[in-house]
């Protein structure tokens, strides 16, 4: 069983500033040390320790007893067996997508952890989802066999005209019908899954 967490996006825009999803995170851990691995493949790759060390300051304001480990494309699977967490953090879902796909069986290793998918990230975890700034529909990895559109009617991307009623229409007339989810920004969703 897996234990997943979607963001709409920015948890650190949260009314508390990320601190119930931090305590969500934890709550079916087992007394010890959490061990994060922070999947940035949806960004630049140049982008990449710059957001780790901005994801390492955001947990430090709200854990204690936890270490955080860059994934990287050549280690992801030893990586992955050796955390508790792993978190695919926001960007281009089908560039996440296509680094996974060199990853090995990384999903085989998913029992007992907690996949947390922010944005781009919760797009990939999904069937299907919506973009916002592009109204673009994309196809996710199905781990979640849903439809799912983040930053739910927010103003995530400035100078955007996003017409998120028309995008929900959209999504939930692609292909097979599904349970819709939307998630606003620094919101989240669990979902328990076997």
């Amino acid at each position: 069983m897996a234990k997943f967490i979607l963001i709409g996006g920015y948890i650190h825009r949260a009314r508390d500033g990320g601190k119930a999803f931090c305590d969500e995170l934890i709550r079916d851990i087992n007394r010890g040390q959490i061990k994060i691995l922070d999947c940035l493949f949806a960004r630049p790759a140049q982008e990449w320790n710059s957001k780790f060390q901005d994801d390492k300051d955001f947990f430090q304001k709200h854990l204690q007893n936890f270490e955080i480990e860059l994934a990287t494309p050549e280690k992801f699977l030893e990586q992955i067996r050796k955390s508790n967490v792993v978190f695919f953090q926001g960007g281009v879902p089908h560039q996440l997508i296509s680094i996974l796909a060199t990853t090995g069986d990384w999903i085989k290793e998913l029992d007992g952890k907690i996949l947390v998918g922010s944005s781009g990230g919760a797009d990939a975890i999904c069937k299907y989802y919506g973009v916002g700034k592009t109204s673009n529909i994309g196809e996710g990895l199905g781990l979640l066999p849903i439809k799912f559109i983040p930053h739910w009617k927010s103003d995530y991307a400035p100078g955007a005209n996003i017409n998120w009623d028309e995008l929900l229409a959209k999504l939930k007339n692609y292909k097979e019908s599904l349970e819709i989810v939307t998630v606003e920004e620094g919101e989240f969703l669990v979902i328990n899954r076997g």
